[in-house]
């Protein structure tokens, strides 16, 4: 049986159904999305009214006369509401970051006090690192946002017994950072999906790590508002290089 061929009036009249189709379903869920993100807003900032008290009482407990077995539940208390108050922040930010670029405030400081700063935070002997001495005009409050989050997500996915390596150079007029682990490594299908907040890449090993990926997404989101670059080089089985590259002096006018 022939297809009947379409006068050229019904292949207009098709194409604007089409077309008014497709704006509509778009609009949808340009609408459901909009929802979504405010509700993930206003429920996170419900959840830092409470995170605050108990951090705050824990802090108070631990001024005071204990055995070591409740100074080990007093500390684990306020360990677990710390994690779950910056994730709150995390979500807040990517929340944030979809509407519109994070807000930055610049301000000229130096990479390698910033960077080992952080690292001697982490208490850990798996991290050596190489850092030049560079002074960068960006957000300092998320550029340390954005390597804490790195080291962290590289500490996790290694095991207990394997370093993680941090280099910093310069290329042209960007001040770049790697760090490199010796962990699962990732696929290539997932390599483009590894910094978006609602792909379900590794959803499997997150588990397994007690991870949530949000990090992640948020140093997309902090180095897209520099103008910068992230990006990851990975094998599976043999680990991952997440390698940043910003803007040396974006932020002055």
């Amino acid at each position: 049986m022939e297809v009947e061929e379409l006068s050229k009036e019904e292949l207009i009249s098709e194409t604007k159904r089409l077309y008014t189709e497709n704006t509509r379903l778009k609009n949808e869920l340009t609408q459901i999305w909009d929802s979504v993100k405010i509700f993930i807003a206003k429920f996170s900032h419900e959840l830092k009214t409470p995170l605050n008290s108990i951090i705050g009482f824990t802090e108070l407990l631990e001024t005071l006369e204990h055995d070591e077995k409740s100074k080990d539940y007093i500390s684990n208390i306020k360990t677990c509401s710390e994690h779950i108050f910056d994730l709150v922040n995390n979500i807040i930010d990517i929340v944030r970051s979809q509407y519109n670029k994070l807000e930055l405030s610049y301000s000229f400081f130096d990479t390698k006090t910033t960077i080992e700063n952080i690292i001697n935070n982490f208490n850990s002997d798996n991290i050596d690192y190489t850092l030049i001495e560079k002074m960068i005009c960006a957000d300092y409050t998320r550029f340390k946002q954005l390597i804490y989050n790195l080291i962290s997500n590289a500490l996790k996915f290694s095991s207990d017994k394997q370093k993680i390596e941090i280099i910093t150079y310069l290329e042209k007029e960007m001040f770049c950072f790697e760090i490199t682990d010796y962990g699962e490594g990732i696929s290539d299908d997932n390599k483009n999906k590894i910094f978006n907040f609602f792909s379900q890449v590794s959803e499997d090993l997150f588990k397994r790590k007690r991870g949530s990926g949000i990090g992640l997404s948020l140093c997309k989101a902090i180095t897209d508002a520099h103008d910068g670059i992230i990006c990851v080089e990975s094998e599976i089985e043999k680990g991952s290089t997440f390698i940043v590259k910003l803007p040396i002096e974006k932020g002055i006018t």
